[in-house]
């Protein structure tokens, strides 16, 4: 039962949690008396408040700080200045920062999930088991990556790597734990990945938690707006722009507003030009398109033209730079 809409204090210490709704407070009276209202409320249409689905805590101390809300984890820690989080304004340190992670009933209950899986394919192929984990662990490793998960998500990878070896022992009781590894776990550049033994093309292969990365939001710059012009800014952020080709604006927010040629940042003022990796032209995937300033576009064309095929040279790269002078010839000649 939804107590109330989420309400977040730049400074809130105190939390009431419910089944799916949380409420945040600086001052615990405050929430004493909303809670004795709702529970008013729920009186007069005949429903009670269940308690110990409702707890109250402190974010900061107490005995178990922070509480649990949509399968993740508020809690704020005491920090030095360096990483203290910062009052309205940004003016005050609070001397504490706050970190939502994946709770532990979350955690508990995703194992439990690829558990049953994994029990219920033990006799199946490897690639079938690959194909039926790798979804559930795509989707929880990308619901979590908005919070502070790369800890959460190691920890996951390594209780993940203890299941799938139950499971291959299971499978061949009378082998050895060597012949076991190579067997599904064959080696990948320098780690090992639970896989099958084909060929890369077909290769069925288990996704990490970790290969998932993480997404960090970012706060708008000042006084920055979608109606102030600024479309290179516009573009990097949100990846679209009314005035912009959605190429060039995912683009820049693939490469987060950098020139990928000389490492400096787009500016409203840039000339910007979008550069084909390999030289083809046909080849217009963005795996191998990138933008350039327009300078960086000419630098990287003449640098590479050396390499290319004739074919595919462009003729036109040595337009601004004339030879110091040009040949006459004679127009009338002596007949």
């Amino acid at each position: 039962m939804d107590t109330a809409s989420t309400q977040v204090y730049p400074q809130a210490h105190v939390i009431a949690d419910a089944d799916d709704g949380l409420v945040l407070h600086p001052d615990r009276s405050v929430l004493n008396h909303g809670q004795q209202r709702f529970r008013a409320g729920l009186a007069q249409i005949g429903l009670t408040l269940n308690a110990n689905n409702t707890p109250s805590s402190h974010t900061l101390a107490g005995e178990q700080p922070g509480g649990d809300v949509l399968g993740f984890n508020l809690r704020q820690y005491r920090v030095g200045k360096h990483q203290s989080g910062k009052g309205p304004g940004g003016h005050q340190r609070l001397g504490y920062k706050t970190l939502i992670t994946p709770a532990k009933a979350n955690i508990k209950a995703h194992l439990a999930e690829r558990g049953r899986i994994m029990r219920l394919g033990q006799n199946w192929p490897q690639a079938a088991v690959i194909h039926k984990l790798n979804p559930p662990i795509r989707g929880w490793a990308h619901d979590s990556r908005t919070w502070v998960s790369q800890a959460t998500c190691s920890r996951v990878d390594d209780l993940t790597w203890v299941q799938l070896r139950s499971w291959a022992r299971r499978r061949h009781p009378k082998t050895s734990a060597g012949w076991v590894a190579d067997r599904y776990w064959p080696r990948r550049e320098s780690r090992r990945v639970f896989a099958t033994p084909a060929p890369r093309q077909s290769q069925a292969s288990l996704t990490s938690h970790r290969d998932v990365a993480s997404l960090r939001h970012a706060k708008v710059a000042g006084h920055r707006s979608p109606y102030d012009g600024d479309w290179v800014y516009g573009s990097q952020r949100q990846g679209r722009y009314p005035m912009v080709s959605p190429r060039l604006a995912t683009l820049l927010k693939r490469q987060r507003g950098r020139c990928t040629y000389c490492g400096l940042f787009f500016q409203h003022a840039d000339q910007l030009e979008i550069d084909h990796i390999n030289g083809k032209r046909q080849d217009s995937r963005y795996a191998n398109l990138q933008v350039l300033h327009g300078h960086c576009h000419d630098a990287k064309t003449r640098d590479q033209a050396e390499h290319l095929p004739v074919g595919m040279r462009d003729k036109y790269q040595n337009t601004e730079e004339r030879r110091d002078r040009k040949r006459s010839c004679s127009v009338l000649k002596q007949r």
